[in-house]
């Protein structure tokens, strides 16, 4: 299985288009908890601007993506505005994950870079453009695929630091990660991880770090919360998990979903707010 597939087993793309036309005039674009934006800009130029950070300049059509919830505006530079199409993503269940390590916070590409992507732009222009039966699903669906061709391009042009992405690639480390993927609840440690990987405990988390960019420990950590979240979107029951994900009781695990995620899972479950 390639590494794409392997990560995408675990971790969903799901994206909800909701704006699409011409902007006129400086729109900020609502954050929401745990939800990135991707951005097909089909006529340019605008300014990307941020809080506290420079602007970004667009001068030719362009894919923006943020990856993670970055608050962020739009201003087009020319009379005639600028056109688009605009979308939340939900990478994973909205905390850290591998899909999300190693993006920049804003990655833009050039269209003419996408030469490939003439057909799937067209699709989502006519879906965006006119009115139809099923326009909503239709677009949400063809954005998905847009993400993972955009995921595809990046691999293949290294636009990707240190991640689970660049792990999977190194025979060693996909031996580790591919062992807690199989088996997230199971007594795992430095000791026992290093020697899925056939290395010393010593190389095995420096190596690891290199290529993932964090901890063997805090991969294994971030991938049992994203488990975490799945499952309660699943139903399950909260004193439950702790035993599925290889904590030794329900208080420790709901320690370590707070400080991951800022919340009890209770309250989570409560505030849920994630709208696909």
């Amino acid at each position: 299985m390639d590494r794409l597939s392997s990560l995408l087993q675990h971790f969903e793309i799901k994206s909800k288009v909701f704006g699409y036309g011409t902007l006129c005039g400086e729109f900020a674009f609502f954050v929401e908890p745990g939800m990135g934006h991707i951005h097909i800009i089909k006529k340019a130029p605008l300014e990307i601007i941020f809080n506290g950070k420079k602007p970004m300049l667009v001068t030719e059509p362009s894919l923006v993506f943020f990856p993670k919830p970055t608050p962020h505006s739009f201003k087009p530079l020319k009379d005639d505005g600028a056109d688009m199409v605009c979308a939340l993503v939900s990478i994973g269940n909205g905390v850290q994950n591998p899909l999300t390590l190693g993006l920049p916070e804003t990655l833009v590409i050039p269209i003419s870079k996408l030469i490939d992507f003439e057909k799937i732009f067209d699709l989502i222009y006519q879906e965006a453009f006119n009115d139809r039966d099923g326009k909503q699903y239709a677009l949400d669906n063809l954005m998905d695929y847009l993400i993972l061709r955009m995921y595809r391009f990046a691999i293949q042009e290294n636009l990707i630091a240190s991640s689970a992405i660049a792990g999977l690639a190194a025979p060693k480390i996909i031996k580790a990660i591919n062992a807690i993927h199989q088996n997230p609840g199971k007594n795992w440690n430095l000791n026992t991880l290093a020697s899925e990987a056939g290395m010393s405990r010593a190389r095995f988390a420096e190596y690891f770090k290199e290529k993932v960019g964090i901890t063997p420990i805090n991969y294994l950590t971030e991938f049992r919360m994203n488990l975490a979240i799945r499952y309660l979107k699943q139903g399950k029951s909260i004193k439950s998990l702790h035993r599925e994900l290889g904590y030794s009781s329900a208080s420790s695990f709901a320690r370590v979903f707070m400080q991951k995620t800022g919340v009890s899972p209770k309250k989570w479950l409560e505030n849920n707010s994630v709208p696909f």
